[in-house]
């Protein structure tokens, strides 16, 4: 029996799936516009951390650059920006440009990295004129998709999204170097100059303290709290004689150290008459020793054997204040000394020595160093001190500083040894030799820092660091001051 539809019906039913279809498909509509919405919002939010990735990432590469500069001319890691852009002569104004920076996040989006460094004279250090520099880095990432702000138009105005314009010049993006939708962040960072002596001693590997009677401290010459006089007071010593190595293993022997211990990634044995902290995160790459480039000397003689004198001059780096040796050797019990003179009024002198060959002091010889002379002593080869070898009459660490150069065969051993009870005022920089303190003494008395390719002490020894050597002597690095970022 064939049943009859009523028109009334069906015409209701038809409405019905209509109006449900109408309605599901706001529904969908509207979830797709809200999960849209959510995942711009997301997508926005992704791209303004990574701009701030790229920006950071401009900081570090601009620090690296300038660190390039340290090396000595001729390295083949002297090769910064500079080295295709140039230096400003008065500002030291380096500008990297628009670069490509890998990046893992996003599908690979690549990041771009804009980073300038200047040199404003009102940032230099006037204790020691070193030159803080202002590095200013802008990082971008485009923002795929469409330019349009999410369900929340505050995030875009918090964010500063530049979907339409340039945020920073009010101009269209098609005039820019990037024209699509991006997020653009700005970060200015100061940065110091860290000095090599950062620490009583650094080692680029084996750093070997073996006796329980060496004793490790600091002080401070600028500081009345810190020194008498401006010299060493058990009384008023610090606990900055921090020791550090490049390597893995770091043994304290048991020594009192006032201070921390540091290895890279590795393990401080002896350690439990420590004061400070252990802490595996270290790591300096010494600037390598460059051979002196002086295209003008005083004459002198070739070998120093006997009874010498040679002047310090009156400006530092002048050619009446340098010196070229063959080689200095005072050894015997007979007096033999090499008299560095300064002003007869104590003010401040300054001298550059370059001995070509090995520097041999025991018995009665010494090299003495007059008050008030500021002695940089550069040497290719073996050095070998004991006793009262070094007569520093300053009595300062800073006054004295010993430059071991790096050889040209890195595979060449080079030693600088302190030994028979060696009493010693100055700082070593020597990080391609083998340094061993007090290496045939039992007891010696020292002050200043010691860097060097392996560090060993033995016997009784004391090393008093003196804190002021932190703002001199070689620059090794670049430290982050301050930093913010530029939200305008």
């Amino acid at each position: 029996m064939r049943t009859k539809i009523n028109p009334n019906t069906a015409g209701n039913a038809l409405i019905w799936v209509v109006l449900v279809i109408t309605i599901m498909s706001l529904v969908a509509a509207e979830l797709l516009r809200v999960v849209s919405s959510k995942y711009q919002n997301a997508l926005h939010t992704s791209t303004w951390q990574e701009s701030l990735v790229a920006a950071e990432s401009g900081i570090d590469l601009a620090v690296m650059e300038l660190r390039k500069t340290l090396y000595p001319a001729g390295d083949v890691r002297n090769d910064p920006w500079a080295a295709s852009r140039g230096w400003d002569p008065n500002g030291f104004a380096l500008n990297h440009g628009l670069t490509t920076i890998p990046n893992a996040g996003l599908a690979g989006t690549p990041m771009t990295v804009d980073v300038t460094v200047d040199a404003p004279p009102e940032i230099m250090d006037p204790e020691n004129n070193w030159q803080y520099y202002r590095i200013r880095a802008t990082g971008t990432m485009p923002i795929t998709g469409p330019a349009r702000a999410a369900d929340n138009k505050q995030d875009t105005r918090l964010r500063k999204l530049s979907l339409r314009a340039d945020r920073f010049t009010g101009n269209f993006l098609a005039s820019q170097a990037v024209d699509s939708a991006r997020v653009s962040r700005r970060i200015e960072a100061i940065v110091k100059p860290v000095s090599a002596f950062d620490q009583a001693i650094m080692a680029v590997g084996a750093l070997d303290l073996n006796n329980s009677n060496i004793v490790i401290d600091s002080y401070d010459s600028r500081d009345p709290l810190k020194s008498r006089n401006g010299l060493y007071d058990v009384t008023r010593r610090t606990e900055r004689g921090n020791i550090a190595t490049d390597g893995a293993v770091l043994n304290a022997g048991g020594a009192y150290v006032y201070g921390d211990v540091a290895t890279n990634a590795g393990v401080a044995t002896n350690i439990q008459n420590i004061t400070g902290i252990e802490r595996t995160d270290f790591y300096q790459d010494p600037i390598p020793v460059g051979t002196p480039d002086w295209p003008s000397i005083n004459p002198t003689p070739s070998v120093i054997t006997n009874e010498s004198s040679i002047a310090a001059g009156s400006v530092q780096g002048s050619p009446a204040s340098r010196y070229v040796l063959s080689a200095i050797s005072l050894n015997g019990n007979s007096r033999q000394a090499l008299t560095i003179s300064g002003n007869p009024d104590g003010s401040t002198s300054y001298v550059d020595i370059y001995v070509t060959g090995d520097i041999s002091i025991s018995g009665n010889g010494q090299i003495i160093i007059e008050p008030g002379v500021q002695a940089r002593i550069y040497v290719a080869g073996n050095v070998s001190i004991a006793g009262n070898g070094v007569a520093n009459q300053s009595a300062r660490p800073t006054a004295v500083t010993f430059y071991g150069i790096n050889p040209p065969d890195p595979t060449t051993s080079r030693t600088f040894n302190l030994g028979g009870n060696t009493v010693l005022s100055a700082a070593v920089y020597a990080p391609a030799y083998d340094v061993q303190i007090n290496n045939s003494g039992n007891g010696g008395e020292i002050f200043g820092s010691f860097i060097g390719k392996t560090v060993r002490m033995v016997g009784t020894t004391h090393l008093h660091y003196d804190e002021a050597l932190g703002a001199g002597g070689v620059i090794n690095s670049y430290a982050i001051v301050s930093w913010f970022e530029d939200n305008r």
